[in-house]
């Protein structure tokens, strides 16, 4: 059974006064505001939030990024530095230098290794032009090193000196050097080495093989026969870099002889 129960008049009337004596603070206009601004101040806070944790993602993947570029850049640049090298070391397998040692600085000594000098490229050159290979080449030398500090000796004697000449072949350190239009990096190459007394003074030195030796360096012109062995042996970027030829080359050709005095 449902019981059904009237709220009389003297009820309904009680509700309206304890509504009228409720204060104003509680009334529900004032309610509904307070929540409606408790909702704004709490979608305020979930969005600062928000925006600080997106901070702070894209800081970390801007770190991210810098540090992959610093260390992608580092790799390039150590990947250009092994490609120079590598370039340098494969050129040097396919040449042999000629490296002259004056006795000192002095004015006659210097003219004496240049006489000296002279006495190897006529020995050495015509001979190695037949050479079709740096091993070839090698073996020539080798086979005609006595020769070579015979005749050395003999100009010295005829010159009036009583020095010594040790003839040598070894990997010695040149730095970037000019033949007329084709520019050698710097770095270890094979050399025959020339040694004039006590071998203190300024040096000389030429690519002997293939024969890049100017006498005159001032008129200096690569032969094409050189060039074109060079070509043979080396890879077309390898030949291209030594191509370059520029007045900054020379000069730190030329600064590197003043400051060593070799």
């Amino acid at each position: 059974m449902y019981h059904i129960t009237k709220t009389t008049k003297s009820e309904e009337k009680g509700r309206w006064v304890l509504l009228e004596h409720l204060p104003p603070i509680l009334s529900p206009r004032i309610l509904l505001l307070v929540f409606l601004y408790a909702m704004a101040f709490t979608l305020l806070l979930l969005g600062l939030k928000m925006l600080h944790l997106e901070h702070k993602i894209s800081n970390v993947n801007a770190q991210f990024t810098s540090t992959s570029t610093l260390q992608d850049s580092d790799n390039i640049l150590l990947y250009q530095q092994e490609s120079s090298q590598q370039i340098q070391q494969n050129i040097a397998s396919q040449i042999i230098r000629l490296h002259v040692i004056a006795n000192s600085d002095s004015q006659e000594d210097q003219a004496l290794k240049l006489k000296v000098r002279d006495s190897v490229i006529q020995e050495l050159q015509n001979t190695l032009k037949s050479a079709p290979s740096v091993s070839a080449a090698r073996n020539i030398i080798i086979s005609q090193m006595p020769q070579i500090q015979k005749k050395a000796q003999k100009v010295i004697r005829q010159e009036g000196y009583d020095y010594s000449a040790t003839v040598s072949l070894s990997n010695r350190y040149f730095p970037v050097k000019v033949y007329g239009d084709l520019t050698f990096p710097a770095g270890e190459y094979e050399a025959l080495c020339l040694e004039i007394g006590n071998a203190s003074g300024h040096n000389w030195w030429c690519v002997l093989f293939p024969s890049l030796c100017f006498v005159d360096e001032t008129y200096a012109v690569v032969p094409e026969e050189s060039k074109e062995k060079l070509k043979q042996k080396l890879t077309e970027e390898e030949y291209e870099s030594l191509e370059t030829t520029s007045s900054n080359v020379q000069m730190h050709s030329a600064i590197y002889d003043w400051i060593t005095k070799q």
